[in-house]
């Protein structure tokens, strides 16, 4: 019995020091805005149900938690723009963990909930802060939502005998707003990190041209379409975007043809290079900066303009990887080979993160007023920005 008490002694005493500091979710979003401003569900003159679901490997802490608040960010994907303030909000928040995630999120809203759902907050009324001008990067999380009751996330620690804590959820139920608009800070887009690498000379273009460029899309989702664009290209010629998931190791897995790999001979570029003697001619200045695993074939315009597209696989798994691609031209008139190539172009998974909405907007007017809907969309990747308290 004593052990009993002692263990439950540490776990409040843990969750306690844990919720002395203020940690964003999602995790990835910390000191990063969130790539898509919304207006739901505080940018409408209607009420409305929301629900956002946080798969725990989006959280930032581990284990148990005692929660006393939350604080919303507003939205600054306008940098330098004020935002007036909003109230006051007749609003309530539930909190609970889930068995549901991200992509089994139900469009019922109560077959969300899980056994321990938990209004933190009932009926109150709430005004919504005036946002100053703010430079460009996320705002300060300051639209508080402070709990009348504290609420435990994952009292029961994960050991080898005892289930991981589940997933969150996050409810508000807005019984009544004015109208007005008030955006706030909400995973949608995400900006890909990317970068050149690789080797490209100036003799490697069209004489008179500069050297083909590769550019991808700012946004890399995983499941969903992504393209590459070249530019400086010559008019109406076809081309290929060759991928893989690195760009070190050996062409052809030959550590003896290290990356990035010259399409002629550095001591004679006359002649072709060694791993290519097969194709007999040399290109100059033009060098292969991934080992091709995957291409994609396009048709470049008469501008010189070209685009390729592709379908990523879907998985939380892939959120981090990074893909790297070259462009590879047909250029009849550049080298005795006839091909140009560009610099390397790698871009990073940034999303979907592991969250969903789901949300309905009615009319609470009437009398007597109409009842809460009891289902809404539901939308993958999107949801609200929130500091802990």
């Amino acid at each position: 019995m004593r052990s009993n008490l002692a263990r439950l002694c540490f776990v409040l005493m843990f969750a306690t020091l844990a919720a002395a500091q203020n940690v964003t979710v999602p995790s990835a979003l910390a000191g990063v805005e969130g790539g898509g401003g919304t207006s739901i569900p505080f940018g409408s003159s209607q009420a409305c149900r929301y629900q956002c679901i946080y798969d725990a490997e989006e959280l930032p802490w581990v284990g148990p938690r005692i929660l006393t608040g939350i604080l919303l960010r507003a939205d600054n994907n306008t940098p330098n723009t004020a935002m007036p303030a909003k109230g006051y909000l007749e609003i309530s928040v539930l909190m609970s963990t889930t068995t549901k995630s991200s992509v089994t999120a139900s469009m019922t809203f109560a077959e969300n909930r899980g056994t321990d759902a938990t209004w933190v907050l009932q009926n109150q009324l709430i005004q919504l802060p005036a946002q100053p001008a703010w430079p460009p990067g996320p705002r300060p999380a300051n639209i508080p939502f402070v709990f009348s009751v504290p609420w435990a996330y994952g009292l029961t620690p994960a050991t080898s005998t005892l289930p991981a804590p589940r997933n969150l959820l996050v409810e508000i139920h807005i019984h009544s707003q004015p109208s007005g608009a008030y955006r706030v800070d909400n995973l949608s887009s995400c900006v890909a990190p990317q970068a050149a690498f690789g080797s490209i000379g100036p003799a490697c273009a069209v004489p008179g041209n500069p050297p083909v460029a590769l550019t991808a899309d700012v946004s890399m989702l995983a499941g969903s379409a992504y393209s590459w664009h070249i530019a400086n290209a010559p008019a109406s010629m076809p081309f290929l975007i060759t991928m893989n998931s690195t760009n070190v190791g050996g062409l052809l897995g030959n550590p003896a043809w290290p990356l990035p790999y010259p399409m002629f001979d550095p001591a004679n570029p006359s002649q072709p290079s060694a791993a290519l003697a097969s194709l007999l001619w040399p290109a100059p200045d033009c060098w292969l900066n991934v080992d091709p695993v995957v291409s994609l074939g396009g048709l470049a315009d008469a501008t010189g303009l070209g685009t390729v597209t592709g379908i990523l696989p879907s998985g939380r798994q892939l959120v981090g990887m990074t893909f790297y691609a070259q462009a590879i031209v047909l250029a009849p008139t550049a080298n005795p080979l006839r091909f140009i190539t560009s610099l390397g172009r790698s871009s990073t998974v940034c999303g979907p993160l592991g969250v969903a909405r789901i949300h309905a907007f009615y009319n609470s007017t009437g009398a007597p007023p109409p009842p809460p809907p009891l289902t809404g969309a539901v939308q993958l990747g999107v949801g609200l920005v929130f500091d802990v308290m």
